[in-house]
């Protein structure tokens, strides 16, 4: 017979992507809304619940890690099992053991009843879509999950076979929770999705060009930013809602992978070189002072030097800010664990270095090009030192010295002073008012 809900500590872990993160928000919430006390994952608890990831056998390796440490810390809890890696972790024997519940991705969005349930408890009779206020979140800027699943197939990802195709949230639900977001207190939002770009399209919408569209036009949120999107799906409309955009902000993660034809074809990527540059060109052009990042994979299989000299030279010639650089390690469970021409293991970390030197100079140059600029920060964080830390539109990391506990979670202006490349960040001072 159910219950009424007894008072409970509930931890959470969420391992790899920002979907994970926005799915931990809601989570908490609800969690909340149950009358349960939330307490860091590093504490004993009555709940642990790990939100785990399958990108690499190093991520799905971690979630192991971090399942068996909460067990330990208290072998009484409840030990609830999600994510990318649910499905494996299931049927791994040690896992197996020690957790309680697995909720697969599918429907995972209701996890907190699914957890009642579990528990012999009355479930919440008002469990909606939530997030909690920024005073109780774990950050001040929100992950807000829009899309989920992924059209795609690279050869080199596991995800789309653990998320599913792609499931939209409606727009008006979009414009709804983003102002629900600016009445609980947060500055900015985080638009986030396994495959972004795919947004609405299963239903035949419009996709996210509108969205951003009625974001400029409908939100009271401040600022919107978007996380991950792959060139192709950057369209000219959608470049326009940005260069007119005052609360969309100047930054795009564009995931390359590689510049080479013959490899971005293996990958099974939608992407070609000359589409690439002439995607940031166009960005550039109707945003000159745009932040772009990118993702690429070293080391694929097949990938010649000639291949890498491709990527190398387009990561020269795009001018992008920052690289995020990953060594290729089989996935099994994917195509590419099936591919010959593996690349030996000195060559590719020669090659690895080699684009991580160029990173460390151009992430320098980018960084250096601010100093004397006055830029708006949204503080994240005042630490007990008074240091203030927090990001301008342009997702330039920022500290500040001598900063009133107060700005936390507020827009102040600010003048970048220096850098520390070692901390990728920029020092600044308060422009006084």
């Amino acid at each position: 017979m159910s219950t009424a809900a007894p008072p409970r500590t509930v931890a959470f872990l969420s391992l790899g992507c920002r979907v994970n993160q926005a799915e931990e928000s809601t989570y908490r919430q609800h969690s909340l809304e149950n009358g349960w006390t939330l307490v860091d994952f590093r504490q004993p608890a009555d709940i642990y619940i790990v939100n785990t990831c399958a990108v690499t056998l190093e991520a799905e390796r971690q979630s192991r890690q971090m399942i068996r440490q909460a067990k330990r810390r208290n072998p009484e809890a409840r030990i609830v099992v999600t994510g990318c890696a649910g499905r494996s972790l299931e049927r791994h024997p040690e896992i197996k053991e020690v957790a309680d519940l697995f909720v697969p991705n599918l429907t995972k969005d209701n996890l907190v009843s699914q957890l009642q349930q579990f528990l012999g408890e009355a479930p919440h009779p008002g469990f909606d879509y939530h997030f909690p206020h920024v005073s109780v979140s774990k950050t001040t800027r929100l992950n807000l999950k829009i899309t989920d699943g992924c059209f795609e197939s690279c050869a080199f990802c596991i995800i789309p076979a653990r998320r599913g195709t792609v499931r939209s949230l409606p727009e008006d639900q979009v414009i709804e929770r983003l102002n629900a977001a600016a009445d609980l207190g947060y500055q900015e939002a985080i638009l986030t999705g396994v495959h972004l770009g795919a947004y609405g399209h299963e239903h035949g919408q419009h996709g996210l060009d509108q969205l951003l569209e009625r974001i400029n036009h409908e939100v009271r949120l401040p600022r919107v930013r978007l996380s991950s999107i792959d060139p192709h799906e950057v369209t000219p409309r959608m470049i326009r809602a940005l260069a007119e955009s005052t609360r969309i902000c100047p930054y795009l993660h564009l995931p390359i992978q590689s510049g080479s034809d013959a490899i971005l074809e293996r990958m099974r990527r939608r992407d070609q070189r000359a589409q690439i540059i002439d995607t940031v060109a166009a960005l550039k052009a109707a945003l000159p002072d745009i932040s772009l990042t990118t993702d690429m994979i070293v080391g694929f299989p097949g990938e010649s030097d000639a291949d890498f000299e491709a990527s190398y030279t387009l990561m020269e010639t795009l001018g992008i800010h920052k690289i995020h650089v990953f060594p290729f390690s089989v996935r099994p469970g994917t195509r590419a664990a099936f591919m010959k021409e593996h690349v030996p293991a000195e060559t590719k970390q020669a090659r690895v270095q080699r684009l991580l030197a160029y990173n460390q100079q151009i992430l320098q140059q980018w960084l250096q090009s601010w100093v004397g600029q006055t830029v708006p920060v949204l503080f994240e964080r005042v630490d007990r030192a008074g240091v203030g830390k927090g990001y301008s539109p342009h997702y330039l990391r920022v500290h500040v010295a001598n900063c009133p506990s107060e700005y936390w979670n507020t827009v102040q202006q600010v003048c970048i002073t220096g850098i520390d490349i070692n901390q990728e960040m920029a020092q600044a001072e308060l422009v006084l008012k």
